[in-house]
């Protein structure tokens, strides 16, 4: 009977898990997993995204303009940390753009088909709704877009140069076994109608809209998975990093699991400017910076000692700033409880296409 627990405990091992370190105590998981390839969702409908809206700079690929979401206003007075983080974002001279909860329903249903809105209405906690909101306002609107507990340590206009259209920092899963296959989604610059973009948006309302778990992230990477991330870090793949990383694997024609390093990633596929991907350290100078080494430049820093004005929120606003980990369940495989509102599976797939003045076509 304690079989399952002891198979789970196995692929959340962090230095590297998969179906032939885990063989012993995961004979019919790892046999079955890859065995029978699912058959795809049926394409419902394809639907249109509104072109992007926003004022263009032909000096620049990336427009000058900060997305930064939060369940509801920030005051001093409530988050007198946050509140000073965001002052570095504000006082960058770029255009400045605030969204609480209310702001980001509208904006989706301004701007995206009603199946966006409803996917986002049906996962919790905030956090999931934080990840794909900030694919979809950087689609329509580019810029950059960045947690609210982000310390600016840089000029933006140096730090996103006119020739970046993707910028995104390298994330820690995998690092242990150098197996970097995620992306952090917590600061992301972008150019509007970016192809990445609009195919993790795809990619994650489709998942949403039916219900994944784990093991349906799991065969998305057969014939060989590299289970220690997606079962070590399962909260991140439902729109966080790793499904971030993955996707950008996809569109780029790349195995999913394939690693990123630093620096320039380069692409056969056509998509504005330079995609950058930022160094992550979570030790640099006392705390977690993001850098362009080649650069020589720190970008920003994060998780700063006594930072986090969440710790004194109680009740509903407690659960509104809720972590991805209080979506974990340690009975059972993650997806089936805490993280829908429901367990109702669409058993279909819709296809997004960009309606834009910039001709990027469909993104499915």
């Amino acid at each position: 009977e304690d079989y399952p627990r002891q198979c789970m405990d196995c692929l959340r091992i962090k230095s590297g898990a998969n179906c032939k370190t885990c063989k012993d105590v995961c004979p019919t998981f790892c046999k079955n997993l890859c065995a029978v390839k699912l058959k795809e969702k049926p394409v419902k409908n394809v639907l249109s995204i509104s072109g992007p809206r926003f004022k263009k700079d032909p000096e620049r690929i990336i427009p000058r303009i900060i997305h930064q979401t939060w369940f509801e206003p920030v005051t001093a007075e409530k988050y007198p940390n946050m509140a000073r983080l965001i002052e570095s974002w504000k006082r960058s001279g770029w255009e400045y753009n605030f969204y609480d909860d209310a702001a980001a329903g509208e904006f989706l249903l301004l701007h995206f088909p009603p199946e966006v809105k409803d996917a986002y209405d049906s996962i919790t906690p905030g956090a999931f709704k934080a990840d794909l909101f900030r694919y979809c306002v950087l689609l329509i609107k580019g810029g950059i877009y960045s947690d609210m507990d982000i310390m600016l340590e840089s000029n933006l206009d140096a730090a996103v140069p006119p020739d970046v259209g993707f910028m995104v920092p390298v994330d820690e899963p995998g690092s242990k076994h150098d197996h970097r296959m995620c992306l952090w989604n917590g600061m992301i610059a972008a150019a509007p109608a970016h192809p990445y973009l609009g195919r993790v948006i795809d990619r994650v309302v489709h998942n949403i809209r039916n219900r994944f778990t784990v093991v349906d992230y799991d065969q998305m990477m057969c014939d060989n998975p590299e289970l220690s991330v997606s079962h070590a870090y399962s909260t991140l793949f439902t729109g966080g990093p790793c499904i971030l990383g993955m996707t950008l694997n996809e569109v780029m024609g790349r195995p999913l699991q394939q690693t990123f390093e630093h620096g320039d990633l380069i692409t056969d596929v056509e998509v504005p400017g330079r995609t950058v991907i930022l160094n992550q350290n979570k030790w640099d100078m006392g705390a977690h910076r993001f850098t362009w080494l080649d650069n020589n430049l720190v970008v920003a820093a994060t998780d700063m000692p006594d930072y986090d004005d969440r710790q004194e929120l109680k009740g509903e606003d407690k659960d509104q700033a809720a972590h991805y980990s209080k979506t974990l369940d340690r009975t059972t495989l993650y997806g089936y409880k805490k993280v829908y509102t429901d367990r109702e599976i669409a058993h279909e797939r819709v296809v997004f296409q960009i309606q834009s003045d910039q001709d990027v076509g469909p993104i499915a």
